[in-house]
């Protein structure tokens, strides 16, 4: 019975913070009429400074202290509220304002100074607070996590709602954000949503571009390029190996965004590309393989599968020469691995994806009589040919550095011809006897 009511207590807790959370954001799109923009604010910054008192009363008096923690994230979820709204009213005095905004997002400042002095006063107001919610949620940093949330909700104030300027905005906070837990290592459920709070910045500027303002593919693209590399930086720092693989996932997304301009300025056909797709994407994840030890098998086999469904749905669908050498490439990649290893999967596999890419070339070799058939495929030869030259000899130096390596462990050592190691080899041994002659 005691554990029901703790989790209803906690039920209504969280409850009454939404309704809290919702009350205020309904001022970043508000329909009121009867009321200016900057008596709307007042009343939603008075709303907030409440917040520490209740949770004084829950904390001190009461005795309850989980309701006041819930209060005091309660505040550090109303800050972006505030940040946004205070965004609004620098732009209307500082920005260019455009009609096409609805005007349930816009907020007047009567004037220039009464823009800046909103600013102040409100941080005035909030700085202090927002001290006071990570002190009690995060205590030892709480110097650390007030001084990069102020930073991070700076930038909602930035006068310029282009594309470039949002997306630049989000990189940082992604970054502070991460670096924060990395060095944090939050342990209690307060603490890992006081530090996923610097997150909400982001969030903001992502939504305000989205819904109100023009966005792009470049827009995207920077923001998913930014949540993967985060994702990764914060799954390599803590050691969570699956937090380290999600970051695929927005790694890929963004390179499809990235990659859209130059393939509709270059004029290329879809299969080409979807070929352009998974070898700039290849590039990424390898790249993700080659800095994550621990997750580097995953990456490569991820790059490779993306790489040999890029090359045979291509070849299915639109052959070309292009496809059927991407095609024997993979292939060759995973019969080498299947034969080393001992695998008989990645070694049919590859066998199967080599001879239809092989087959598809030659045969587009015998149609055509153009550089990307034969000799793109005697181009192709050569260079398998050199590199297995450059691969055997690599093996052999590591043999016999491996070699030379094991004798040295076990103590034996080949006497160096031609050197003057033979010739003073007796005079050592007469002054160890003591009838060689005396040394000054």
């Amino acid at each position: 019975m005691d554990t029901r009511l703790q989790q209803l207590f906690q039920v209504l807790r969280w409850c009454g913070a939404a309704m809290i959370v919702a009350a205020a954001g309904t001022f970043l799109v508000q329909s009121w009429d009867h009321a200016g923009d900057v008596t709307r604010y007042l009343a939603l910054l008075g709303t907030t400074v409440l917040l520490p008192g209740v949770a004084y009363v829950c904390g001190i008096r009461m005795q309850e202290g989980r309701s006041a923690r819930v209060l005091m994230l309660t505040l550090l979820a109303l800050v972006p509220i505030h940040a946004g709204v205070l965004g609004g009213f620098v732009l209307s005095q500082f920005g260019d304002v455009t009609t096409s905004v609805a005007p349930v997002a816009q907020w007047v400042a009567p004037n220039p100074v009464a823009a800046l002095l909103l600013v102040a006063g409100a941080s005035f107001a909030l700085l202090p607070l927002m001290w006071a919610s990570f002190r009690v949620l995060a205590r030892p940093h709480a110097a650390l996590l007030t001084g990069v949330s102020a930073a991070a909700h700076a930038l909602l104030l930035v006068p310029n709602r282009s594309a470039l300027v949002a997306a630049l905005g989000v990189v940082p906070v992604l970054g502070a954000a991460s670096w924060c837990a990395a060095r944090v290592k939050p342990q209690t459920l307060e603490a890992r949503l006081a530090v996923s709070s610097l997150l909400a910045p982001a969030l903001v500027l992502a939504a305000r571009q989205v819904l109100f303002y023009d966005v792009s593919t470049m827009f995207w693209g920077i923001i998913l390029g930014a949540g993967a590399l985060a994702l990764f930086i914060l799954g390599k720092k803590s050691g969570d190996a699956i937090v380290e693989r999600l970051a695929g996932v927005p790694a890929l997304l963004s390179v499809g965004a990235f990659i859209e301009r130059p393939i509709d300025w270059l004029g290329l056909s879809l299969s080409s590309a979807w070929l352009s797709y998974g070898l700039v994407s290849a590039i990424v994840l390898l790249a993700f393989a080659w800095s994550s030890p621990r997750s580097r098998a995953f990456f490569v086999r991820t790059a490779v599968i993306l790489n040999a469904t890029t090359a045979m749905t291509t070849l299915l669908t639109d052959p070309r020469p292009w496809a059927a050498l991407q095609a024997i490439a993979v292939g060759l990649g995973l019969l080498s691995h299947g034969f080393v290893t001992g695998r008989r999967a990645p070694l049919y596999s590859g066998i199967g994806l080599a001879a239809f890419g092989f087959i598809i070339e030659v045969v587009h070799a015998i149609d055509v009589f153009q550089p990307s058939g034969w000799l793109a495929l005697a181009a192709f030869g050569f260079a398998l040919v050199a590199l297995t030259a450059w691969l055997e000899r690599r093996a052999r130096a590591v043999k016999v550095s491996q070699a030379e390596s094991e004798r040295c462990h076990n103590g034996t050592f080949d006497e160096p011809s031609g050197s003057r190691f033979s010739e003073i080899t007796p005079e050592i041994g007469q002054i160890e006897a003591g009838t060689g002659p005396a040394i000054p």
